[in-house]
C-alpha cells in the first residue's frame, strides 16, 4: 500500500540549508607532533575548518 502523502515530505527545497562559504577542498598537512598540539590548545572547541580558516584569511588580510 502506498501512501500518496509521503511523496510530499523530504528531498531538496530551494533556499533550505546551510549557505555556502565557498569552494571546499580536501587538503592534508604535516606538521610536528608539538605544532599541532598546540593548534590544539589555542583552537579549543572550536572547529578546526573554522579556525584554520580564520588563521588563513588574517594572513591573506582578507576580513574575518
Amino acid at each position: 500500500m502506498t501512501n500518496s502523502r509521503s511523496k510530499q515530505h523530504g528531498g531538496k527545497r530551494e533556499g533550505a540549508g546551510r549557505k555556502s562559504l565557498g569552494i571546499t577542498k580536501k587538503v592534508s598537512i604535516t606538521l610536528e607532533k608539538e605544532v599541532w598540539e598546540e593548534i590544539e590548545e589555542k583552537k579549543g572547541k572550536e572547529p578546526m575548518s573554522s579556525f584554520l580558516r580564520k588563521i588563513i584569511l588574517k594572513y591573506l588580510k582578507k576580513d574575518v
